[in-house]
């Protein structure tokens, strides 16, 4: 007998009024000892046996009757043996197995659904998630990026309200005669910001911008390209401060900008 197992129903009255044979009582005592259910049905049983005992005359039975008794429950027993060989190879079940494992599967049937609809919410959820971190991480770069422009834009601002910004106007040399410009440059902060009406270049030059102080060699003030005819475009440097300038030039030169002028100058304007 197996601890899966309770004891038959009819093995308990038996064992209750002492008629199951001995290595049967045997084992259904010890499976009873770690049973509770069975332990407590048999204590039940045992009690219905010593009340109907109580309430009747004691009468000593004849001899012949253990052994017929016995007799019976061993065909009986041979009986279902037969039966279960012929009908079956599983172990009967007792009913109240049976009904634990009804249990058991229908509750199975239940929660296995609602786990998958909890499965399929949960990975939904973890999905907007990385969608609104991904949205917040973008909108504080485009912040970020934002305040950078402002503060740019602000300071700009302020470097040409200053009275201390200059103007320099530039004027196309004879390589761009129709071409002009002008710059705008603080000395205090060594700001420039320039604009310039120039012609297309192509893929591999751009114009390069150059501060020609009163002593030294040329500073580069940034390289741009032309955008499109019409249409005005700023473009600012940083030089270093307390730079007196002489004059401003651009230059046509590779793509990238070099150290040092080395093309054409199609602008000039002296300070």
């Amino acid at each position: 007998m197996s601890n899966a197992e309770h004891i038959r129903e009819e093995d308990l009255q038996l064992l209750a009024l002492g008629a199951l044979p001995e290595e049967e009582a045997a084992a259904a005592n010890a499976h009873a000892a770690g049973c509770a259910e069975c332990a407590k049905e048999l204590a039940e049983a045992r009690g219905r046996a010593a009340a109907l005992a109580f309430g009747l005359a004691q009468e000593k039975p004849a001899a012949a009757a253990k052994e017929k008794l016995f007799a019976r429950i061993a065909l009986e027993r041979e009986g279902k043996r037969e039966e279960t060989s012929k009908g079956t190879d599983q172990v009967a079940v007792a009913p109240r197995v049976r009904g634990e494992e009804r249990k058991r599967s229908w509750w199975n049937w239940v929660l296995a659904p609602v786990a998958a609809v909890l499965m399929l919410v949960s990975l939904g959820l973890w999905r907007e998630n990385e969608r609104l971190v991904r949205e917040v991480r973008e909108a504080r770069l485009v912040a970020a990026r934002l305040q950078q422009e402002r503060v740019h834009v602000e300071r700009l601002v302020h470097v040409l309200a200053s009275p201390e910004t200059i103007t320099v106007k530039l004027a196309g040399t004879t390589d761009a005669p129709q071409s002009s410009g002008v710059v705008k440059y603080n000395e205090k902060t060594g700001t420039v910001i320039y604009t310039a009406e120039l012609p297309g270049l192509p893929a591999d030059k751009v114009y390069q911008m150059w501060l020609v102080p009163a002593n030294g060699a040329p500073i580069s003030a940034g390289v741009f390209s032309q955008g499109e005819a019409g249409k005005a475009q700023v473009w600012s440097a940083e030089v270093p401060a307390q730079t007196e300038p002489k004059a401003f030039a651009v230059t046509i030169e590779p793509a990238g900008g070099v150290p040092q002028p080395t093309g054409p100058k199609v602008l000039l304007g002296a300070s």
